[in-house]
């Protein structure tokens, strides 16, 4: 049984799993919007800016949503709209590829369910909360084990998604238990030490949950500056308290073991084997003590509760949420106003990563005019959906066992990325990564440039002219594996260029295309009258967009 301490009705509602308590954490001030909401966005261009950013990509249906109803009961929505499973889904195709005489199901079903949901998944907030999650709390199908378990890594998404509006402690919990978790950073059927000393228990998710899932290496103050002793910074833990961990995560094994070596594989919640927990005497983060003689779930319970409650934990998730949303390099103000609500959402709750996720979206710093300093490169499997999503792309018919092809099973190559797929358990790019030059010289971050090189960004220009001049409505021979565009909100517009590239400008670049670019599109397109189909000049301004500095870095 899990220990929790709830304090106020709506968090203990929230501990006992009540269905749509943190909806209720949630309600706007005015009666759920359809009366008078008062923040509107005040234009398409601003809604489109702030979908850009909670989104895989604003639509013109979501602008016109957004702007209808306004932000609070934008969010109150979303909060409450069920997750687009990926689990089920995959049984069910696996089910009817075996039933066919198939081979089972592969990654390549699974990464073709992610890009199906990202371009038309009406779940849209929850998706990327759980994106973003999934680049913290990081497994990847590139492990030897995972590489052959889709249906358990699916799990694992959908774990992602199915709390990526509840509680951080939550999410740990259920991390913590995972076994495609147990097996990526080895506490499945760790072992407490032998006798003899010469076998001691796994330290690798010990160290992991302490440095990338929870506080980091050195104690930061709420705006993730550091705290300091003469001078030093302050480390959250040493070599002993890693030990003292990797003793906590002993005995895992699949649900139905009985015992340390027996039992079937299954994505369900791992068991512990009493007799291969240590129990001896822990000293935890902190230098606190957890007794000696616990049942391994009240050890797991205390060993994640200390490092829930750690002061660091609210700062350095949140800075790493403010930059897989909204801004590589926030202030150190910024961190510190989300790092508060992570610490308490106004209802007495620690950890709601709904209202976290809320402030670093609604923030100032995310809602005013773009500085010199703000934004943040677009991450590049953004890029594609975010084409997709903006040219209302027509989905490919699914295939006979139900699966819908989308034409990426393998895009780290070519994006640098591959949703649960990244080369470490440091994610496709670690949140410290300065791109020399400018950007390093400046202080500042830019995570995402750490996978460009010559190779990424010519396979990336070349992917994106695949989808763009290779992918759309209306050509001969279109290919069926593959969202094909639509493209005529621009060939509808004859030979308005000026018209055609506002109109890339809305969807693409929420209204903020330089005059510069404009004037060299629309001199591109008069160069091209005559010479190129209306289908080709549209695709070319599409293609021309998608390899722009302007689409590359969202403001």
């Amino acid at each position: 049984m899990k220990r929790r301490i709830c304090t106020g009705l709506l968090a203990c509602l929230i501990w006992a799993g009540a269905p749509n308590a943190h909806a209720l954490l949630h309600e706007p001030i005015f009666d759920s919007g359809f009366e008078s909401p008062t923040d509107l966005p005040q234009s398409d261009a601003e809604a489109a800016r702030f979908l850009t950013q909670a989104t895989f990509g604003p639509t013109l249906a979501e602008v016109a949503r957004l702007r209808a109803i306004g932000y609070s009961e934008w969010f109150r929505q979303e909060f409450n709209k069920p997750n687009t499973a990926v689990r089920p889904f995959m049984e069910l195709v696996d089910e009817n590829r075996e039933a066919a005489g198939e081979s089972g199901v592969s990654h390549n079903q699974r990464l073709d369910r992610w890009f199906h949901t990202a371009a038309i998944g009406s779940d849209q907030l929850r998706q990327r909360v759980a994106y973003a999650l999934s680049q913290i709390l990081v497994i990847s199908d590139r492990n030897g084990t995972l590489s052959g378990e889709p249906i358990q890594v699916s799990e694992y998404w959908d774990i992602l998604a199915r709390n990526a509006f509840g509680n951080y402690r939550e999410l740990l919990d259920e991390v913590t238990w995972n076994p495609s978790m147990g097996k990526y950073l080895s506490h499945f059927r760790n072992r407490k030490a032998s006798a003899d000393g010469l076998r001691q228990p796994d330290e690798n998710y010990a160290r992991e949950i302490m440095q990338l899932f929870t506080i980091g290496l050195i104690e930061r103050n709420l705006d993730f500056s550091p705290l300091l002793d003469n001078g030093q910074t302050i480390p959250t833990y040493n070599q002993n308290t890693v030990t003292n961990y990797a003793k906590v995560f002993t005995g895992f094994n699949y649900n139905n073991a009985t015992t340390i070596s027996n039992g079937t594989n299954t994505y369900l919640r791992m068991t512990c084997i009493a007799s291969e927990h240590d129990t001896t005497q822990k000293i935890l983060v902190g230098d606190t003590v957890i007794p000696a003689g616990q049942s391994c779930a009240t050890d797991v319970d205390d060993g994640v509760d200390l490092l829930f409650a750690h002061a660091n934990i609210a700062p350095f998730i949140s800075r790493q949420l403010i930059q897989r949303f909204t801004s590589s390099s926030p202030s150190p103000a910024y961190i510190q106003r989300v790092a508060e609500k992570f610490v308490d959402n106004g209802w007495g709750e620690r950890g709601d990563i709904s209202a976290v996720v809320r402030q670093v979206l609604m923030d100032p710093e995310a809602r005013g005019a773009p500085t010199a300093t703000s934004g943040k490169p677009r991450e590049p499997l953004l890029k594609l959906t975010a084409m997709w999503r903006a040219w209302d792309a027509q989905m490919p018919a699914a295939d006979v066992y139900g699966n819908v092809p989308m034409g990426m099973t393998n895009p780290s190559g070519t994006y640098g990325q591959r949703p649960l797929g990244a080369e470490s358990v440091f994610n496709f790019f670690e949140p410290d990564f300065q791109q020399p030059g400018q950007i390093a010289d400046a202080g500042l971050y830019s995570p995402e440039f750490q996978t460009l090189n010559e190779t990424t960004i010519t396979l990336t220009g070349n992917s994106l002219y695949t989808y763009s001049f290779s992918s759309y409505v209306g050509m001969s021979n279109p290919p069926t594996t593959r969202p094909l565009l639509n493209l005529s909100p621009l060939t509808s517009l004859g030979s308005n260029y000026a018209a055609m590239v506002d109109e890339v400008n809305r969807r693409m670049l929420y209204g903020s295309m330089s005059a510069t670019t404009r004037t060299a599109l629309i001199n591109a397109l008069t160069f091209m009258d005559g010479n190129v189909s209306a289908n080709e000049r549209a695709l070319s301004i599409i293609y021309l967009v998608a390899l722009s500095p302007e689409y590359a870095v969202q403001r």
